[in-house]
């Protein structure tokens, strides 16, 4: 037997691959396949996998390949880094240079790529301690955009406030993928749109507003809310309704479901409103610096310059940009771990256990790699630049920490392990994974549960 767990029946009765009860020595035992529930006994076809891994030799050799990148990175990586950096501005600065001139695709699309692949690539690596190692500090997790407003605007200023996404996607989303913590669980944060018995076109047509907004209408207040949890539960203190609150609620602890439920625009409004943190906060600290400086300060130079009409043509091309950008991001940033054919898990893993490695394969999904063999050069690199860098998740969820040259070099190395081993490795163009998403996101389709069943004892906590 492997280290996956105990085997809650004997071979005999996992012959009977279908729902229902089947006759185990002389007994009636009730079978439930694996594929919908946490508590299937018995497994589907495409999950027999799960029985077969040894998580133990699994992992190690997936530590193995994580520390032979990390050891050897360095200059050559910052190199890449400061490749893809001015990649980046060369976007924005182009983008800047030709909006005011006439509204037009090439400025608009270029301001949308300029400001993804500065979240995507530069600012994801970097938070994530990238280049801690290899930079001589230059590029630091502990200094990048946090601790100023100075450091925020020459960093990375987006709708988000960098010590939020730091605690949101560096902390829970990635030490709780797939799971009910897990912040950034499509499935699980667009519930209530799933279950939605509107008719298909007001479904989708939804889901088209959420894709050209999500970055500020969701991102930014959710990432700010999960941050001022945290410095609550750092505090010791639990969130209350402010004091100013209607007198029935006010004091009182917020119920636990507002806890993981997915915060909104819409949340600041009503009961909920103020109850995580101040509005006037919000918009002051969080919103407030990339909506002066996108929308009032850029269009506003643009026509002080060249005149009124300049101004407008800069503002509408800078408004059509950021509606370009969210979309662009929706489809690679939502695609990375939702579809059917990925996995959502009940317990928590233990980080860097041997099931901790198996979830971060089996709940992410790669889109088309570079050259699709490990190589490096310029026509690779365009590849990945054009997706955010994020379709090497399966390999960056291994180990977050590395550059992006590593994961180009990593990628055919960790397809074979998980070929070896026999762990689904799920690799596809986004385009698919984007029609995968929008059916979870319709309540089509749903995630995979992995059977609590299977669970190693030793390294899931309930």
């Amino acid at each position: 037997f492997s280290e996956a767990g105990r085997r809650p029946l004997d071979r005999f009765a996992r012959l009977a691959m279908c729902q229902g009860d089947a006759t185990v020595h002389g007994a009636t035992v009730e079978l439930k396949v694996s594929g919908k529930s946490y508590d299937a006994t018995t497994l589907a076809p495409e999950d027999a996998w799960i029985e077969k891994l040894d998580h133990v030799t699994f992992k190690a050799e997936v530590a193995r390949i994580g520390k032979e990148l990390a050891d050897q990175q360095g200059p050559a990586d910052v190199a890449h880094l400061n490749k893809i950096i001015c990649w980046s501005r060369l976007s924005t600065l182009i983008g800047l240079a030709t909006m005011w001139y006439s509204i037009n695709p090439i400025s608009i699309f270029l301001l949308s790529l300029g400001t993804m692949t500065r979240w995507t690539i530069v600012a994801h690596h970097v938070c994530h301690g990238g280049f801690d190692k290899c930079s001589n500090g230059v590029y630091n997790r502990f200094k990048f955009g946090v601790g100023s407003l100075a450091r925020r605007c020459t960093d990375w200023l987006d709708w988000m406030l960098v010590e939020a996404w730091n605690v949101e996607h560096n902390q829970l989303h990635h030490y709780c993928l797939g799971e009910i913590a897990d912040p950034d669980l499509v499935e699980n944060n667009l519930a209530s749109l799933r279950e939605d018995k509107a008719g298909a076109f007001f479904k989708y047509a939804k889901v088209v507003f959420f894709m050209v907004t999500w970055k500020f209408f969701y991102y930014a207040p959710n990432t700010f809310k999960v941050l001022s949890l945290h410095e609550l539960r750092r505090n010791g203190k639990e969130a209350t309704f402010p004091a100013d609150a209607h007198p029935k609620y006010a004091g009182k602890p917020v119920p636990e479901r507002w806890l993981d439920r997915p915060w909104t625009i819409a949340a600041l409004v009503g009961n909920s409103a103020n109850v995580f943190f101040r509005r006037s906060v919000f918009f002051s600290r969080v919103l407030g610096p990339f909506f002066v400086v996108r929308f009032l300060l850029l269009p506003g130079i643009a026509g002080l310059l060249f005149g009124q009409a300049a101004y407008t043509r800069s503002l509408v091309s800078l408004i059509l940009a950021e509606l370009l950008t969210n979309a662009h991001a929706f489809l690679v940033v939502a695609t990375n771990h939702c579809g059917d054919d990925l996995y959502r898990f009940e317990g928590h893993a233990t980080p860097r256990s041997p099931t901790f490695f198996m979830r971060q394969v089996v709940s992410s999904v790669n889109f088309a790699t570079g050259d699709g063999k490990g190589g490096q050069g310029h026509l690779a690199d365009v590849v990945d630049f054009l997706q955010g860098w994020l379709n090497y998740q399966i390999e960056h969820h291994l180990w977050p920490d590395l550059s992006m040259l590593s994961y180009q070099k990593a990628q055919p190395l960790v397809r074979d392990i998980c070929k070896r081993h026999g762990v689904p490795y799920v690799q596809e163009s986004v385009w698919v994974r984007f029609v995968k998403t929008v059916s979870i996101i319709g309540g089509r389709s749903s995630m995979r549960r992995f059977p609590a069943q299977y669970n190693s004892a030793k390294d899931v906590v309930s």
